[in-house]
This record gives C-alpha cells, sequence and structure tokens, in this order.
C-alpha cells in the first residue's frame, strides 16, 4: 500500500484512507465531510489537541468549488494578542505607531480560497464582533482603513474545546458562535483503535522519509538510500497490539512522536515492542481508566439493545443520551459485538 499522501490529495474516492477511517466513528467524519464540503457555509470542527483538525480541514477544502484556490491555515494561539487583528484583516500604512507600511491580511490573501482558523477559541474576545460581521456580511476593514474590503473566502474552524462550555463562563460570545456554522467532532484516537495500524504504518513511511532527508541534508557527501524505494520497518503484530493498549493522551500527535523514535531504533527493518517507548507508560497494576470505561459500556449498550430492540426512541429515553450519540455508541458497540463474534467463528 502507497503511504505516499500529499496534504492536499484527496478526492470522494480516497477520502477514508486519507483520513484513516476503518473505525466507525471516522467513518462518520468522511459521511459528514462529504456532507457539507460542497457547500459555502462554515464549519467548526471540535476536538481535542492532536486529533487531526487540521487534516480535516484540508479534506473539506479538497472536496469542494475552492480546491483550485488557495487554502490558508491561521493558528490563533500565535502571536501577540495586540497584533490579531492586523494578521486577520491587515492594516493601512500609519495606522497605528510603527505602521511604516501597509499590510495584507490573512483574509485578502486567502482570496477565494478556504481559510481555517485553528483554536478558534482562542480569538480575543473584542475580535469576535468583526468577525461575526465577517461571517454575515462578508466585510471587513483593515486597521487604519474608511472603506470596507470582501471577502469571497470561506471560513472552516477548529477548537481544542467545547465552545458550549465557554459561553457559561462569558469567555466566548454566543452569538459568534451559532454563525460559526456545522459542527463536526473528532474522536480521541483511544476511541478509533481500529484505526492504529493505518495511522502507525502511515507515520512510519512519513518518519523514514523525514530522517532520510535529514540525513541527507547532515551529510551530503554519503549516499543514503531512500526508505520508501527499500522499505519502511515493517511494524510487528506484537507492536500493533502494545500500540492499541495504550491510553494515547497525546492523541495522534503523541503516536507520531513515539513512531519517530520506533523507526531510529529498531533492528532489521521490523518495529518491536521493545522499540516502542510511551512518554506516559501505563501503569500495569491498575486497570487503565479508558479500558475500564470501555467495558463498562459494551456492557451497558449491548444490555440497552437486548432491552430495546430496534426501537430508537425507547433506547434515548432509557440512556437519557442525544439521538446522534446514542445512534453513535449503539453502532459502535454493535460493531465490536459483531465482529467478536465473527472472530470467535475462526
Amino acid at each position: 500500500m502507497d503511504f505516499r499522501f500529499e496534504k492536499d490529495r484527496v478526492d470522494e474516492n480516497n477520502l477514508e484512507e486519507f483520513l484513516c477511517a476503518a473505525s466507525p466513528l471516522m467513518r462518520e467524519v468522511a459521511s459528514e465531510i462529504r456532507l457539507y464540503a460542497p457547500l459555502d457555509f462554515p464549519i467548526l470542527i471540535e476536538g481535542a489537541s492532536g486529533t487531526g483538525k487540521e487534516l480535516v480541514a484540508r479534506a473539506i477544502h479538497s472536496l469542494s468549488g475552492r480546491a483550485s484556490s488557495p487554502f490558508f491555515p491561521i493558528n490563533l494561539v500565535e502571536g501577540a494578542e495586540t497584533l490579531f487583528e492586523s494578521t486577520l484583516f491587515g492594516h493601512r500604512k500609519g495606522a497605528f505607531t510603527g505602521a511604516e507600511q501597509g499590510r495584507i491580511g490573512c483574509i485578502e490573501m486567502a482570496k477565494d480560497g478556504t481559510i481555517f482558523m485553528d483554536e478558534v477559541n482562542s480569538l480575543p474576545k473584542f475580535l469576535q464582533p468583526k468577525l461575526l460581521r465577517v461571517l454575515e456580511e462578508k466585510v471587513y476593514w483593515p486597521v487604519g482603513s474608511m472603506v470596507p474590503s470582501i471577502t469571497k473566502a470561506r471560513f472552516v474552524f477548529a477548537s481544542n474545546q467545547k465552545l458550549m462550555n465557554m459561553l457559561k463562563d462569558g469567555s466566548f460570545r454566543d452569538d459568534v458562535m451559532y454563525r460559526l456554522g456545522r459542527i463536526i467532532r473528532l474522536p480521541l484516537l483511544r476511541d478509533r483503535l481500529e484505526d492504529m495500524q493505518c495511522l502507525s504504518t502511515r507515520l512510519v513511511a512519513e518518519s523514514s522519509r523525514n530522517i532520510i532527508e535529514a540525513l541527507s541534508r547532515s551529510k551530503p557527501n554519503e549516499l543514503v538510500m531512500d526508505p520508501i524505494l527499500d522499505g519502511p520497518p515493517r511494524l510487528s503484530e506484537d507492536a500493533l497490539i502494545k500500540l492499541r493498549s495504550h491510553s494515547w493522551p497525546g492523541n495522534i500527535r503523541e503516536l507520531k512522536v513515539v513512531m519517530e523514535r520506533a523507526v531510529l531504533v529498531c533492528k532489521n527493518k521490523v518495529i518491536l515492542p521493545k522499540d516502542i517507548e510511551f512518554d506516559y507508560p501505563t501503569d500495569n497494576g491498575v486497570e487503565e481508566y479508558h479500558v475500564a470505561l470501555e467495558n463498562f459500556n459494551e456492557k451497558y449498550f449491548s444490555r440497552v439493545a437486548s432491552v430495546a430492540g430496534e426501537n430508537i426512541r425507547l433506547g434515548i429515553k432509557l440512556t437519557g443520551l442525544s439521538e446522534t450519540s446514542y445512534r453513535r455508541k449503539l453502532r459502535k458497540y454493535r460493531y465490536k459485538k459483531r465482529k467478536g463474534m465473527d472472530e470467535g467463528r475462526h
């Protein structure tokens, strides 16, 4: 299988492969991407740090009618708060002390493409109403300008916090939140372990390329074989089991670091369990919380399904969950139960 994935190379046919979406939760994310991508309204991607929000944003851009236009990512955590407005909207020469030249803002640079605003939960409150005007009227004022500018860009946002919770403490405006568009929620890595083989294999290939490129730059006079031509290291089955047993507090970002180290230390082109080291190792004396919770959920929803059967309304009433959450849980644990039965036949 070829894991040379370009960041922007995705289409209808390879979306699941691009996302490593073998798990039911990620297949649902893929379905939402297909549904929302062709439309022009904003989208909010919610998920913990390291769950792959930018990858989803790039997939949305690539499957939209704007794929040939720029994809412009902005991380709102980076840079001084006082420069946010200038960074987003630009400024005119002399707009403030030190503005000896004008500056084109990110919104103007994106043209009619897609603006991806990562960590929108960090957007200063004084800028939130200005963003609201952009979303509602498609106009904005560069700092120091008396004439508004028009944008044709589409906005995709990401947040590592649930913005609904931020409304309670007043750190995020409700009128802005409700204009950020449809919400796509990304699962934690530990909730999509069916995707582990695809993710880890891809990261092994990516790490191999990065390492060989670094060696080629530091030792330009030495012949270094391209690991893709020679083949990246193979992940052993026992190593994969070890990866699936970890709780992954850092999600895919943590997995990337673990795989980079494994590629460096493995011998004979095979990654073994001893090559995999976690910064936050599992305490084998106590069952991990997420394992215990997973076992409880599996038993709980198996019992709910035996009582409610195919009656979705009854299941929702019994559990107190929303319809979306209940359907997700039902699909996940029915899938696990069916998979276990199938494996038991062999």
